[in-house]
Parts: C-alpha cells; sequence; structure tokens
C-alpha cells in the first residue's frame, strides 16, 4: 500500500496533535485541521489504511487513533522540513546560555549538557570522542607553593584537563626546567595512543637528579593523559525523566539503564548524520524502547569530537527540537573553537 501524499498529511497532523496533546485523534478534528474537503468518512478510511500500514493503532474500539513507533519514525525522517531553524528567542535563549559554559573549558561538554537539559526540560547526554589522530599541544607547570603545582593539559581536538598535585620535594627552578624541558621534547606533539607503560619510564629514566620531586608530577600527567584518551559520558537532568514518562512507563529502569553510560556511549557514537533522532525500539534495547533520543554532532567544522543531544518519550516534540538542538550544538561548536584559540594566547 502506498503512502500518498493526502495519508502523508493526515499521519503528519495526527502525530502533531498527539505529540501537543496526547489524546487519541479523531477523524472530525481531522476534518477541521486537514483542510482536505474530505468526509470524516473518507478520513476514517484513511487512517484505516495507516493502520494496515503501521503507523497507527486504535487504542480502544470507536476511539481515535495514535501513531505507533514506526508512525514517529515516518514522521521524523520522512515528513518533516528538517530545514527549519528555531525562533529568534530560542535562539537568543541558546547564545544566552552558552555563555556560562566557555568559562570553564575542562568541564565544558558537562556544562553544556545540563544548560541543555535546563532548557529543554529533558535529560541531557553530552559525550566527546577523541580523535584518533589527535596530540598533545599543550603543557604547562604553575607553581602554587613549595610543594604544591598545577598542571595544565590540552589537546589539539579542544579537550582540556588540569589538576592540583603534591610534589615529592621542593620545587626548584632546575626541576622546573627539567620538567618543561620533558614536556617540549618528549610530550608535546605526541599522539595520545602513543602515550603507555614503556613511554612512562622511558620519561622517568630523563628525570635524573630531580626524579623524587617530579615523579608525582609525571604520573598525574600520564594519568590526565589517559584521561583524554578515553570518551567521556556525562548526564545532565536525569531526574526529569520521572516527569515526562506517562505512568504506563517505568521510568527508572530507563534512568538505571542510561546511568550505566557505554551503552549509551556505543549508540550515539555512531549516529550518522549531523543532527539525528535514535528511536529506542530501534536499538535492540528493551529499556530504551519507550524512548527516543535527539542528537547532534558538535565540535570545529573539520573535527566532530562530541555528541550533544536529549533523552525522553517517543512521544516528544521533534519539530521544535530537531533545529534547537542543530543550532545548540552549532554554536557550542563556535564556544569550543574560540576556547581553543584562548588557550593558544
Amino acid at each position: 500500500m502506498e503512502l500518498t501524499p493526502r495519508k502523508k498529511i493526515i499521519l503528519s497532523e495526527i502525530v502533531k496533535a498527539h505529540i501537543a496533546h496526547g489524546e487519541p485523534v479523531g477523524s472530525k478534528f481531522l476534518c477541521e485541521v486537514t483542510k482536505l474537503g474530505l468526509s470524516s468518512a473518507t478520513i476514517r478510511n484513511e487512517m484505516s489504511d495507516l493502520c494496515e500500514m503501521g503507523y497507527l493503532e486504535q487504542p480502544h474500539t470507536s476511539a481515535g487513533r495514535v501513531p505507533t513507533a514506526a508512525g514517529y519514525r515516518m514522521y521524523v525522517t520522512g515528513l518533516l522540513d528538517n530545514k527549519n531553524t528555531p525562533s529568534d528567542p530560542v535562539k537568543a535563549s541558546i547564545d544566552k546560555a552558552l555563555e556560562k559554559v566557555a568559562d570553564d573549558p575542562e568541564h565544558m561538554t558537562a556544562t553544556a549538557g545540563q544548560v541543555l537539559s535546563d532548557l529543554t526540560g529533558f535529560t541531557a547526554v553530552a559525550l566527546t570522542i577523541p580523535e584518533a589522530t589527535a596530540f598533545i599541544k599543550r603543557i604547562e607547570l604553575l607553581p602554587m607553593g613549595k610543594r604544591m603545582a598545577l598542571l595544565v593539559l590540552v589537546t589539539s581536538d579542544g579537550i582540556a584537563r588540569s589538576r592540583i598535585c603534591r610534589t615529592g620535594d621542593n620545587l626548584s627552578t632546575a626541576s622546573i626546567r627539567t620538567f618543561d624541558r620533558i614536556a617540549a621534547v618528549d610530550i608535546v606533539g605526541k599522539e595520545l595512543n602513543d602515550f603507555g607503560g614503556a613511554f612512562l619510564q622511558t620519561v622517568a629514566a630523563k628525570m635524573g637528579e630531580h626524579s623524587l620531586v617530579l615523579m608525582p608530577l609525571i604520573t598525574s600527567l600520564f594519568e590526565m593523559i589517559e584521561s583524554v584518551c578515553h570518551s567521556q559520558v556525562d548526564l545532565k537532568g536525569e531526574s526529569n525523566l520521572y516527569s515526562v514518562y506517562n505512568k504506563d512507563v517505568d521510568a527508572r529502569r530507563i534512568v538505571e539503564f542510561i546511568s550505566r553510560r557505554d551503552a549509551i556511549l556505543s549508540i550515539l557514537s555512531e549516529i550518522p548524520d549531523q543532527v539525528s533522532v535514535v528511536f529506542g525500539g530501534d536499538s535492540g534495547i528493551e529499556e530504551l524502547k519507550p524512548s527516543s533520543m535527539v542528537v547532534a554532532k558538535f565540535g570545529s567544522e573539520q573535527k566532530k569530537v562530541g555528541r550533544i543531544g536529549v533523552i525522553g518519550p517517543t512521544r516528544m516534540a521533534y519539530e521544535d527540537l530537531i533545529p534547537s538542538i542543530s543550532y545548540f550544538a552549532k554554536q557550542l561548536g563556535k564556544v569550543l573553537e574560540q576556547s581553543i584559540r584562548d588557550l593558544d594566547d
């Protein structure tokens, strides 16, 4: 059976009405909103066809129709105009909210996730995925006392880490110079994949008489490098899931599942498009069946190092969420690029 233009209009209006009100949609309502000049009987026949095609279902006899997961999927992938952009007020609110993200480069992704959760009222998921060819771009050692120093690490794809470390002995000018020389010669410019236990031993051997002072710093530095080698997943606003699902869905199971993070990472790292909708029913994961995720890639024009989006019930306002999250990711990428430039200054 063919999904004719008339059926597309009817399906689209049913999905939009169900998103707005959460109730079954009847033929009388569709006669008024579709402007097709069709009788209620004709519309009921079209709705019956859409049920046979798997896009609609009738929850109760003599009730209206509601979209199935397949109906929502068709609406998102085939009926929505994905060129839509957010309204100017929405853009302004996103731009203003993202101002706080730039103040903390190390926790940029986590902060952006919290901002997105606050803006949408959904649970936000944000992750960074290190580039395979990313390298150490900058290392700084900033003394904070005789036996205390701040280590700063920045990678080529804009990931930053910092840590306050205690040294094994008093930091002298000579020991700081030795650290700076080792960092410049042996570490800066190296790809993240080059680091390992053997590399640490090679670097440690170059510390000479300063090994007692510098070994805690070098060890901390390698721990920081190890942390940026792995994808990082941040969830914000998990409690929102308890309010956005109806009573028929056990939100606790969804919260417990996404809190495991690795499963979410495996799904979102493979999204194909700049902005994608991931339907839980397509994931093969039982806990995610009543859910969907609207996720966008962010980063520089050359490297999309992260993903950010929201997770919620299948009945979400995709017409508004998709352009908003696409714009959010685009602006977050600009913040990331500016942060990289600031760190280079």
